[in-house]
């Protein structure tokens, strides 16, 4: 059991190295311009071991993304399930967001990650959210329509705000979501 253990702690060990060593290298130039060899040398391990357990720096990018967004989507369901209000557990996110705008702008910038994808494979009850606040009338296709509209237009002013260093607070920010998501469900 312990050499279980042992193998674990290594493999959790050189993922964060490798990680680490890809963000410290993001800073300074583009992932298309980072070589295995170079990462594996920052990171201080050998090509063998980093092709154990990657592909490319891009498996490497999108694992880091992936652990963002499950810690993010993770927060929001527990959130919920404890009956918080959707602009308190929004205002948590976008605080998130805002203590790791650094990462997240290196996210968006490589547009190797799909941010939308990844938002709707994680949260899967916003669909579910926003369709039971819809009329009864309407059928099952225009509110599925809607809850993608909604989705998709807090998405877009997501990335609107991370790319302009989150003017607004997340408060703010989290105001006008529920605004706009607001107004186009109240129109449904």
């Amino acid at each position: 059991m312990s050499e279980k253990n042992n193998v674990n702690q290594r493999v959790m060990l050189t993922k964060r190295l490798v990680g680490e060593a890809l963000l410290k290298m993001l800073k300074t130039r583009n992932i298309n311009k980072i070589s295995i060899r170079e990462l594996c040398q920052v990171a201080g391990i050998n090509r063998t071991t980093f092709y154990n357990h990657y592909g490319s720096q891009f498996d490497v990018l999108n694992e880091i993304a992936e652990t963002y967004m499950q810690n993010t989507s993770f927060t929001v369901i527990n959130d919920l399930a404890a009956g918080k209000n959707i602009d308190e557990c929004l205002t948590g996110i976008l605080q998130y967001i805002k203590d790791n705008l650094e990462f997240i702008k290196l996210v968006i910038d490589m547009e190797n990650y799909d941010l939308i994808s990844r938002i709707t494979i994680s949260l899967p009850q916003f669909d579910h959210m926003v369709i039971k606040h819809l009329p009864e009338k309407l059928d099952l296709k225009e509110k599925k329509a809607i809850a993608s509209y909604v989705q998709y237009g807090t998405v877009r002013l997501l990335k609107e705000w991370i790319l302009t260093d989150c003017l607004e607070s997340p408060e703010e920010e989290a105001e006008l979501i529920l605004k706009m998501a607001g107004r186009t469900i109240g129109n449904g």
